[in-house]
Parts: C-alpha cells; sequence; structure tokens
C-alpha cells in the first residue's frame, strides 16, 4: 500500500511541477507565489490529483501564507520538509523553489516550459 502510495504521490507533485504553471498563469497570471486558495482552485479546476496539493502549496505559495493555511485547515505540514522532499525528488536537490525556478527546472522533466520567460511576476492577490 506504501509503495502505491508513494507511486500516486509523486505523479501528483510531477503534475503540478509540469500542468500546474500553465494552469495558474492561465487562471491568474504569471506571479512569483499564488496564494493557497488560488493553487488549491487551479488544482481543483483542473481536474489535477487534490490529495497532495500540500505539495503544491510549498512549491507555489509563499512560507508565512502556506503555515497559516496549514493552521486554518488543521494540518501540520514542513513547508521546509515538503520543498526539500520535492527538491531531492525532482530537482537534484535544489529546494530553492518558486514560480520561475520550478517552470525553469521544470524543463529537465519533459515538459514544455518554452512558453515561460520568467518575465513578470509581482504578488498574485486573494480570490
Amino acid at each position: 500500500m506504501a509503495l502505491l502510495d508513494n507511486f500516486r504521490r509523486k505523479k501528483a507533485v510531477k503534475s503540478y511541477i509540469k500542468v500546474l504553471p500553465k494552469v495558474l498563469v492561465k487562471d491568474y497570471g504569471r506571479f512569483e507565489h499564488y496564494t493557497p486558495q488560488q493553487i488549491r482552485c487551479s488544482v481543483e479546476r483542473s481536474g489535477l490529483h487534490s490529495q497532495y496539493v500540500c505539495y503544491a502549496l510549498a512549491m507555489y505559495a509563499r512560507r508565512p501564507e502556506f503555515e497559516t493555511y496549514q493552521r486554518a485547515i488543521g494540518e501540520n505540514n514542513s513547508y521546509e520538509g515538503l520543498r526539500a522532499e520535492i527538491g531531492n525528488t525532482f530537482f537534484g536537490g535544489r529546494a530553492e523553489l518558486n514560480f520561475i525556478s520550478i517552470v525553469a527546472l521544470s524543463a529537465n522533466l519533459g515538459s514544455d516550459a518554452s512558453a515561460f520567460n520568467g518575465a513578470g511576476g509581482g504578488e498574485a492577490s486573494s480570490d
């Protein structure tokens, strides 16, 4: 069972790396970070697996917003721990992740990152 859960988690996180950036840009514009609510809504609207959304939140939200959201929903996932796991699994140990770096690094996973040049990028506003 743990092996199947690990497979599902990796598949979900890979979709958050390869697919979610395009969805976030389409939904909200290109920003360095997004709010937890924006990330959750984009995951749900796009039909991505939502069970592991804490990983998407750790990738695309700012740490204070991630932690506030985790407390509000009664979860205690570690921002650093999730980012370290993502970095170790998908980016050769690199845990300094934000929208621009994820898009650039995702090219190594075979995603079509050519549409993202890293330009733009203030903060996305809340819904």
